[in-house]
């Protein structure tokens, strides 16, 4: 570019630039896959700058380009870094994923993006019924698990819980079996809404700090653990906790207890970080228990492994993702099946059921 000189007409002052040549190009290049299944389809795979100089550009199968001028939008680049630039990368039936891409002084333009961003699915519910596989009458009552591939024994393992998680926990987070140790019980005095950190409850005695609250419904389908984390008494007694409750749960069916936790046997490790929302854990041990411990300290979580079917054989595992394949195992008595499942992330809702012979 010629150097600016200026050049005055009346009582006006003008900067002028006999040439200027501006460069519009990519400024970021990458691609994104889908963590599941490797390739990747969405024709309407979106990537938000945040800034209206860079505009983006994508295709279906997960190429995106962010485009500018770099001059205009990144001046100096050569010699002055540059705060990170955050994106958005968003799809239909994918959790969006934000990615920051650091503008590190020198560094060529275009900037590749390696490795590529995984998107993530987002989970499916899977239900089903678990019958005789003679009779075909239902089962209750019966715990529906995951379980490990029967044939082809896996390096990673998926554990199906009651109810999702509350937190977003990293890779490599503890997770431990533990034994409740009784504490005593209460009822609600106002009905809990889902989403709720505060309970209503007749009476606190027994329950401290760092205890867990446990709501279960009616003959133990739904079971959902809350760590208390104040207490306030009086009318009404009050119990906050750390999470937000998944669940909506009424004064009349539901029964409240209190329980003191104790960590017991080995501790298996996430292989995966897990979202909050998620049903399944993908850890390095299968754990054979009733209750675990995700995490410790402020996001230390508590949940049931396995579903429970009602009255009429129906069971049912929300937030289920991460993985491609599930088994799925229930028992009673002599009677058993285990069923392999593809899960089908394109319809949010997967049924699998059980015949048990």
């Amino acid at each position: 570019m010629a150097t600016p000189h200026q050049v005055q007409v009346g009582n006006l002052l003008y900067t002028v630039v006999d040439d200027c040549t501006t460069t519009y190009w990519a400024i970021i290049t990458g691609a994104v896959t889908d963590e599941i299944l490797g390739g990747f389809y969405a024709p309407e795979f979106t990537v938000e700058t945040g800034r209206a100089d860079l505009l983006s550009k994508t295709t279906a199968n997960g190429l995106f380009a962010v485009t500018g001028y770099p001059n205009q939008s990144f001046p100096g680049h050569n010699s002055i870094t540059y705060p990170p630039l955050t994106l958005k990368l968003k799809a239909p039936g994918f959790r969006d994923f934000t990615l920051k891409v650091p503008m590190t002084a020198g560094l060529p333009f275009p900037i590749v993006i390696t490795p590529p961003p995984q998107l993530r699915r987002l989970p499916v519910r899977v239900q089903g019924r678990v019958v005789n596989d003679l009779t075909r009458a239902p089962i209750a009552g019966t715990t529906v698990l995951s379980v490990d591939d029967p044939l082809t024994p896996p390096t990673v393992h998926t554990m199906a819980l009651r109810t999702p998680l509350y937190f977003d926990h990293l890779n490599t987070t503890a997770v431990q079996l533990v034994n409740l140790v009784a504490a005593g019980g209460a009822s609600l005095t106002a009905d809990v809404a889902a989403a709720n950190q505060v309970l209503n409850l007749s009476t606190l005695a027994g329950l401290s700090i760092g205890a867990i609250v446990q709501l279960s419904s009616t003959a133990g389908v739904s079971v959902e653990y809350g760590v208390v984390v104040s207490l306030s008494s009086g009318v009404p007694n009050l119990a906050f906790l750390s999470n937000r409750l998944n669940r909506s749960y009424a004064m009349a069916t539901t029964t409240v207890q209190f329980f003191n936790p104790t960590p017991v046997g080995g501790v298996a490790n996430l292989v995966k970080d897990a979202n909050a929302g998620d049903g399944v854990l993908v850890a390095n041990q299968l754990l054979s228990g009733t209750t675990l411990v995700v995490d410790t300290g402020p996001l230390a979580e508590y949940h049931e492994i396995g579903a429970l079917t009602d009255g009429d054989g129906y069971y049912g595992f929300e937030g289920v993702g991460r993985v491609q394949e599930i088994f799925l195992s229930s028992k009673q008595a002599a009677l058993q099946q285990t069923v392999g499942w593809f899960i089908e992330y394109d319809n949010a809702i997967n049924v699998v059921g059980l015949r048990l012979a």
